[in-house]
C-alpha cells in the first residue's frame, strides 16, 4: 500500500538577496568562537567571575552561542539536501534566542532571524574585544602598508580592517595578483595592494624576468 502526502507542491521562494553576502570563513568563524569562549572560561578559571562586569560575560556567551550556529547554517546551507544539518542549524540558532530570554521560533523563521543577528554582530562594536589579538585595541582598524616600492620598501600605509590575529584569505592563482596579494601599477613603478579577486586577463606585471631574489616577484615567466 501506497501512502501520499496530499501537499500542494510549491516551488521554493528565490531569495532576494544571499543568505550571508559575503559569505564569511568557517576557518575564522572558528577562530572568533574560540576566542570568545576563552573570555568566558578565563573568569570562571580565575575564580572571580563575579568581579566580571555582567554584561561583559552575557556578550561573550551569546557570542559564542551566534558563532556556533551561524557555522552550523553555513553547513546547513552547503547540504541542503541533509534534513539533519538544517534541523540542527535551527537548533542551534534557537539556543542563541533561549540565551536571550527569547521564544523559539519554527526552523526556517530562526534561520533567516540568526543570519539578520549575525549580520548585525559583524556590524557592531562587540566584534573585536579591547584585547584583539589583531592588535586593533577593540576599534576594528589596524594601520597597515598598501603601497610598495618596486624593491620592496612599503611607502604608503592606510587603515584596514583588522583580521583578529588571522591571515589574509588567500588570493588564488586566477586572480590577477596571481595568489601574491599585491599587484604592479607599471603607471607608478609601484605594487599596490590586491583587495579583492580581479579578473586575470586585466593584470599587468613588473616588466623584467622574475627572480628568486625578488621578494615580491610574480614568478611568471616572460
Amino acid at each position: 500500500m501506497t501512502e501520499t502526502l496530499h501537499q500542494p507542491v510549491t516551488a521554493p521562494a528565490t531569495a532576494a538577496h544571499p543568505a550571508y553576502n559575503p559569505a564569511p570563513s568557517i576557518s575564522r568563524l572558528i577562530t572568533d568562537l574560540v576566542h570568545e569562549e576563552f573570555w568566558l572560561r578565563y573568569a570562571n578559571v580565575r575564580g572571580d567571575a563575579e568581579h566580571f562586569d555582567d554584561t561583559y560575560l552575557s556578550d561573550r556567551r551569546r557570542a559564542a552561542l551566534l558563532l556556533r550556529a551561524v557555522i552550523a547554517d553555513l553547513v546547513a546551507l552547503a547540504t541542503p539536501a541533509d534534513r539533519r544539518c538544517a534541523a540542527d542549524a535551527a537548533a542551534a540558532a534557537n539556543a542563541v534566542r533561549r540565551a536571550g530570554w527569547q521564544m523559539t521560533l519554527p526552523a526556517d523563521a530562526a534561520r533567516a532571524w540568526l543570519r539578520d543577528q549575525y549580520r548585525a554582530w559583524e556590524a557592531g562594536d562587540e566584534r573585536h574585544l579591547p584585547n584583539c589579538p589583531g592588535g586593533c585595541g577593540g576599534s576594528g582598524v589596524v594601520i597597515e602598508p598598501v603601497i610598495w616600492q618596486d624593491d620592496g620598501v612599503a611607502v604608503h600605509a592606510e587603515p584596514v580592517d583588522c583580521l583578529r590575529g588571522e591571515e589574509a584569505e588567500p588570493h588564488g592563482p586566477d586572480c590577477a595578483c596571481r595568489g601574491a596579494g599585491r599587484i604592479f601599477d607599471p603607471r607608478e613603478r609601484e605594487y599596490r595592494r590586491c583587495d579583492e579577486y580581479e579578473p586575470a586577463f586585466g593584470a599587468e606585471f613588473a616588466p623584467g624576468p622574475a627572480t628568486g631574489r625578488d621578494p615580491w616577484s610574480t614568478g611568471l615567466p616572460f
